[in-house]
């Protein structure tokens, strides 16, 4: 099915790029290598090739962004999915050193029938105003809506998240930026009726023969005698039934430095707060290359400190290598035993991440490596697990157009 809606969007897409004048067409594919692809401590190992088709049209004022995405698993192919997003953008202009920036854009993303409960459409808004407050100060405001429907009704939300920023640049070659942000997501309908009879014990597969499997659906595939949602995550239970909101505030700081034409340096600090609400499901998982409606940036609370180091180098050949600390607390998830007993304790992450890039560029055409590994501590024992990735492919970007051209 997912092959099919490929074949007729595709050729549509392209005849579209190539029709018009000043547009640009981007081909990519990333072969991705897993070890651990659920993100728990029952590792298990997958292949990955993802395909990605986006296309730039510039119409004067008006500018359109169409993509297509298709991520094929080998061993957990009911993970394997496509996506495709279509938006359109409007620069207006407020005098000589302000403007007004907006766009609207809608998405689809498609499952097997495995893990369709992931499948999802959406639509988003944003606005924003980017002023120049000095010859190299810039102040930015932005403002974001999001609304998403899922097959699984229980992840259907609306989002709203509002930011200032201000850069500031220096002679020097230093940057320093500084963001507020303020955001709250609310979960439409995340709770299932209360049980006439007591649920079976959630986290009862916990250890599964497969080694695979766990109560919140880590490699068992959803829908298992212990949840019969329709999918692997745990929500929580209520007579009353309805929505349920969390809101979240955020700081961060970013400082960047260049030494000559080679090195450039960036150190940066985030610190994270749920201010109202909590998470309306009792499990929260991560899978790689998958995005999760339960996990994202309005699920924890805490802080993250980041480094990263580049070097571009001659050839066109350009290095990066990055550390990432982050310490998350995910309000209203309980620690749990292997065997599923509650521990007494809101779940609570330590993370190491080490990545490292190199790419070679050249006209139109980008290869790259990359490598990448991950240390996770949890006072969750099921999310207490270590794991690399590796990934490499090439991007391709070329004008369309009797103003472009192939080259």
């Amino acid at each position: 099915m997912m092959k099919s809606k490929m074949k007729l969007v595709v050729p549509v897409l392209l005849l579209v790029a190539v029709a018009a004048e000043g547009g640009v067409v981007y081909l990519s594919f990333n072969q991705h290598s897993t070890q651990n692809l659920f993100q728990t401590r029952n590792a298990v190992t997958d292949q990955i090739s993802a395909f990605s088709l986006s296309i730039y049209q510039d119409f004067s004022a008006v500018s359109l962004l169409a993509c297509l995405q298709y991520s094929a698993f080998r061993e957990m192919s009911g993970l394997s999915f496509f996506a495709a997003d279509i938006g359109l953008d409007y620069l207006k202009p407020a005098g000589a050193k302000s403007a007004f920036y907006f766009a609207a854009g809608g998405s689809g993303l498609f499952y097997r029938q495995t893990y369709e409960a992931f499948s999802a459409l959406g639509a988003n808004l944003l606005a924003a105003f980017k002023t120049y407050l000095a010859p190299s100060s810039i102040l930015k405001l932005q403002g974001q809506g999001a609304y998403a429907a899922y097959k699984d009704n229980l992840f259907d939300f609306v989002s709203t998240m509002a930011s200032l920023s201000i850069d500031k640049y220096f002679a020097t070659r230093t940057t320093f930026k500084a963001e507020a942000e303020w955001g709250y997501k609310y979960f439409l309908h995340p709770f299932l009726p209360e049980p006439a009879e007591p649920l079976l014990e959630p986290m009862a597969t916990v250890a599964a023969p497969n080694g695979m499997g766990t109560g919140s659906g880590s490699g068992q595939g959803w829908g298992g005698a212990d949840y019969q949602g329709g999918n692997g995550f745990i929500p929580r239970t209520s007579s009353e039934g309805g929505g349920a909101g969390i809101g979240h505030v955020s700081l961060s700081v970013l400082a960047a430095q260049g030494l000559g034409d080679v090195v450039g340096l960036s150190v940066s600090a985030l610190r994270q707060w749920i201010v109202t609400g909590e998470n309306p499901f009792l499990s929260i998982e991560e899978f790689y290359l998958v995005q999760n409606p339960s996990s994202d940036a309005f699920s924890w609370d805490g802080s993250q400190f980041n480094g990263r180091l580049t070097l571009n180098l001659p050839w066109s050949v350009e290095i990066k290598a990055g550390y990432t600390y982050a310490d998350k607390t995910f309000p209203g998830v309980e620690s749990l035993s292997l065997e599923g007993e509650p521990l007494g304790i809101v779940r609570n992450d330590l993370r190491h991440l080490v990545e490292a890039r190199v790419e070679k560029n050249f006209r139109r055409i980008t290869v790259f490596l990359a490598f990448s590994r991950v240390d996770n501590r949890s006072s969750d024992p099921l999310f207490n697990w270590k794991g690399h990735y590796i990934m490499a492919g090439f991007e391709w970007n070329l004008p369309t157009g009797r103003k472009g051209g192939i080259s």
